[in-house]
């Protein structure tokens, strides 16, 4: 082993830290030979010397990629990380359409990806494998402890050198009670279940005996009861307490057609199967629609079929010649499925912020959660008439809609303020609604930077003070605005509870 590329922690125990990805490749001395632990892409023989055995606390390309320099080294990855060992082609084939029966509740629990996008890191060509590493057991004097959470299947390695106890723990723990990052943690769409594994792994650690928490990023870490705290506040509702969203809801009346809601008198609401469609009424008799997702999970023919009707029956109720405008707050299928029909009945012009609209087109290129083609619709993309930058005014019949840039559940997304009957009313589409718990985060939407993220959403709000959130989302809200904070969202304890 060459001693400038491993730096000595404890007798017998080395570290690199990879200058790229910041990956800590362990070297540990045993009775029985040389282990490598987590070895990065850059950890070649001629720095470690002869190897015994190669093992991974959990598998992703950053941490294991080294294992490809050590083709003769038996290799050992925790159970059920197999199949990331397979190659990428592999892994984008188990990526199809969003099967039937159209649950909701199963919509991102799939192995390799979340909702279409790939959450998976899989090594870059296939490799042979050694005996897999199961909890419960011991494996070349380690004891394998199941910590699922940085990876459904991540395992901690124990073992004892010179009196001291090790514990290899991956991304469990980041410094002192931090996390590596948010998004590895998103197993599902909106479930936190890594969340709450993360949760119960770090309980489960801090109960077996440790002098050294050795993490795959960072120095030593130290704070697991500090982190089960902080995820455990994440977790719960804002203080603690029952969530009333009584005061919030804005009244409605249903409206003359089946499946909307009066929120105002020239503005309307789809409240049926958590679909997502407002529409502004125009004394001219014509109809703009923010998002077209109505959320009918039936087979195809059925789910147009069923478009189709509503519409013909919201333009007789409410004597719409025909509706105009189409704004699509994201790019989300349940929010945009139905727009290329609407066009083709209606002509519509479809206007959409410039950075949705880019999805929109070329969804392709965007390696992001829900877009069209996951929905098995027959359309994959959506043409945009109109694309626009951030902020812009669109004159529409006797409305000025501000278009602007508003990120939250996804980077990709926008919110559109009007004033109607003297009210700032905003769309903010799934940037918002009256759940007290806490919101997918999604940042394989590209949305974990402060920057982008819940923060800038609340406070592109603040900014624009409204008297009415219309949330086009599951939760079907029309929220009242009035305790909305003199100094923007971040002097509301409530929101700033929920980003925390």
């Amino acid at each position: 082993m060459t001693r400038a590329a491993f730096q000595s922690l404890l007798p017998a125990l080395f570290c690199r830290t990879n200058r790229n990805s910041g990956v800590n490749t362990y070297l540990l001395d045993t009775p029985t030979g040389r282990v490598l632990i987590d070895p990065a892409a850059d950890v070649t023989p001629a720095m470690t010397g002869p190897i015994t055995r190669i093992v991974v606390t959990h598998l992703q390309a950053e941490n294991a990629a080294g294992c490809l320099n050590f083709p003769a080294v038996p290799l050992h990855v925790p159970a059920g990380d197999e199949y990331l060992c397979a190659g990428p082609a592999a892994v984008e084939n188990q990526i199809t359409p969003w099967p039937p029966p159209w649950d909701w509740r199963t919509r991102g629990k799939y192995q390799g990806h979340l909702a279409g996008a790939p959450n998976e890191r899989p090594l870059p060509r296939p490799v042979k494998l050694a005996e897999s590493l199961h909890p419960d057991t011991t494996l070349a004097g380690f004891t394998v402890v199941a910590t699922p959470g940085h990876g459904k299947q991540a395992v901690t390695l124990l073992t004892s050198v010179a009196g001291q106890q090790l514990a290899f723990c991956g991304d469990l723990i980041y410094d002192h009670a931090q996390l590596w990052n948010w998004f590895d943690l998103e197993w599902d769409y909106g479930a936190q279940t890594g969340v709450h594994a993360l949760l119960e792994s770090a309980q489960r650690l801090s109960d077996r005996p440790h002098t050294h928490l050795l993490p795959a990023h960072g120095p030593p870490a130290t704070g697991l009861n500090r982190l089960a705290a902080r995820l455990q506040a994440v977790l719960s509702p804002p203080d603690g307490a029952p969530w009333d969203e009584t005061p919030h809801q804005v009244p409605a009346r249903p409206a003359r057609v089946a499946g909307f809601r009066e929120l105002l008198p020239n503005l309307l609401q789809w409240t049926d199967n958590a679909g997502n469609c407002a529409v502004l009424l125009s004394s001219s008799g014509h109809a703009l629609l923010v998002d077209d997702g109505l959320c009918q999970w039936l087979p195809l023919p059925e789910r147009a079929a069923r478009h189709r009707q509503v519409m013909d029956d919201l333009k007789r109720a409410y004597q719409i010649r025909r509706i105009e405008v189409i704004i699509p707050t994201h790019y989300h299928g349940d929010h945009v499925e139905n727009i290329p029909a609407l066009v083709a009945a209606d002509q519509s012009t479809v206007i959409a912020l410039d950075v949705v609209a880019a999805v929109l087109e070329q969804p392709a290129h965007y390696p992001l959660a829900c877009r069209l083609p996951w929905y098995g619709t027959k359309q994959a993309q959506i043409m945009v008439d109109q694309p626009v930058p951030d902020g812009t005014v669109v004159p529409w019949r006797e409305y000025e809609l501000e278009i602007f840039h508003l990120a939250g559940q996804t980077y990709y997304h926008a919110g559109i303020a009007v004033t109607l009957a003297r009210r700032r009313v905003i769309f903010v589409g799934d940037a918002f609604n009256l759940s007290p718990n806490p919101e997918p985060v999604l940042c394989y939407n590209d949305n974990e930077p402060i920057q982008r993220g819940w923060v800038f959403a609340l406070e592109r709000l603040g900014e624009r003070r409204p008297d009415l959130l219309v949330a086009v989302t599951a939760s079907r809200c029309g929220i009242r605005c009035p305790w909305w904070p003199a100094n923007g969202a971040r002097g509301n304890s409530a929101w700033s509870n929920s980003v925390n």
